[in-house]
């Protein structure tokens, strides 16, 4: 994560990072196919950060569509903390390679939340497609984050959840009524 804070992503090689970590080659490539493998590895830490705060969520409000956006605060909250690392990877060349798997985890989660949610309801009783749903929660969430990693004078996370809330939520009341 320090060598992205130092230089674009697509000029660091494999190399520079066997030598940042202290760290054989033949050890890195028994891990990991290239470095693209090792920033996506990275991926699989945030969805599980995301999978147990949907857990707590779920936990603090049974039986409500707010649920499904339960993942936005310890997002922003993790986006926070890796702000450096963040907003350089959004200026790279990784930048769109980033932004699809962050959204693939997200879709997930809340794919898995929305069927939750639909259970026991008729999908004809439902005004918008789940898919369409999912992509707006997700899509507004992913354009909210990097509003919000790009701003000169961010807000707070809770500031910036409250925020994606505002504009998502009303929605979510619409088509679960």
């Amino acid at each position: 994560m320090s060598l992205i804070v130092e230089k674009k992503y697509e000029s660091i090689t494999v190399q520079d990072i066997l030598d940042r970590a202290d760290v054989g080659r033949s050890t890195f490539y028994l891990h990991f196919q290239d470095k693209d493998e090792l920033l996506f590895n990275g991926f699989q830490y945030l969805q599980s950060l995301l999978e147990s705060a949907l857990q707590a969520s779920q936990a603090a409000r049974p039986n409500s569509y707010e649920r499904i956006v339960g993942f936005s605060l310890p997002m922003f909250e993790h986006a926070l903390e890796y702000r450096r690392v963040n907003r350089a990877l959004l200026g790279s060349g990784a930048e769109a390679v980033v932004r699809r798997r962050i959204q693939t985890v997200l879709a997930e989660i809340v794919s898995r939340e929305l069927e939750s949610q639909l259970k026991g309801r008729k999908r004809a009783s439902i005004a918008v497609s789940p898919e369409l749903l999912v992509h707006f929660v997700v899509s507004t969430f992913t354009s909210v984050l990097t509003w919000w990693l790009n701003s000169k004078n961010p807000v707070s996370a809770k500031e910036i959840d409250a925020a994606y809330r505002r504009l998502v939520l009303p929605c979510l009341a619409s088509v679960f009524g």
